[in-house]
C-alpha cells in the first residue's frame, strides 16, 4: 500500500516538473534586426502631424488601447484587449499584444513610421509565482496590412 502511494507521488512530482516547466516558450528570432526593420518601417509623403494622427487612429480602429502618445517624440504605445485563461500546472494566463510606433521626419523630408508588435503572455500561479513570455510578430503580411490602413488614413486626412 505504501509503495503504491510513493510511486504515485513520484510520478505526480515528475509530471509537474516536466510539464510545468515546458510552458515557457524559448524565442529564437527568425529574422535579423535589419530584416525586421525592413518589414516594420515605411516612409510616407505626408506631414508629421498627419502621419502621427493616422497611426494613432489606426491603432484605435484595430482595437488597441492607447497607453501613451507623445507627438513631440513621435512615440506611441498601445495594448490589445487582454484574453485570460488557465494553463495546467502554471495557473492563470493573460495574453495580449503590445504595440509601439515611432514616427520621425527623414532627411528626405518624408515621414518614416516604424511599428513593432509583440505577442505577450503573463502567467501567475496560486503560489504567487509570476512569469511571462514575449514573442515579436515577424510576419511581413501583418505589418503590410497595418501600413495599408495607415496609408488609407493619411489619404482620408489629406484629400479633404
Amino acid at each position: 500500500m505504501f509503495k503504491n502511494k510513493a510511486k504515485i507521488l513520484i510520478v505526480l512530482t515528475f509530471s509537474i516538473f516536466m510539464f510545468g516547466c515546458g510552458v515557457q516558450k524559448n524565442y529564437k528570432p527568425t529574422k535579423t534586426s535589419l530584416e525586421l526593420q525592413s518589414i516594420q518601417k515605411k516612409e510616407f509623403d505626408t506631414s508629421y502631424k498627419t502621419a502621427f494622427a493616422s497611426t494613432l487612429s489606426v491603432f484605435q480602429d484595430k482595437g488597441y488601447v492607447i497607453s501613451t502618445a507623445d507627438s513631440a517624440t513621435g512615440f506611441i504605445t498601445a495594448n490589445s484587449h487582454k484574453k485570460s485563461g488557465f494553463i495546467i500546472f502554471t495557473g492563470q494566463s493573460i495574453e495580449y499584444i503590445k504595440a509601439t510606433a515611432f514616427i520621425e521626419t527623414m532627411p528626405s523630408k518624408k515621414i518614416a513610421i516604424r511599428l513593432n508588435f509583440v505577442n505577450h503572455q503573463d502567467t501567475s500561479s496560486d503560489y504567487g509565482m509570476k512569469g511571462g513570455n514575449s514573442v515579436p510578430i515577424e510576419e511581413s503580411k501583418f505589418y503590410q496590412g497595418i501600413f495599408e490602413k495607415i496609408q488609407k488614413a493619411i489619404f482620408v486626412r489629406t484629400s479633404r
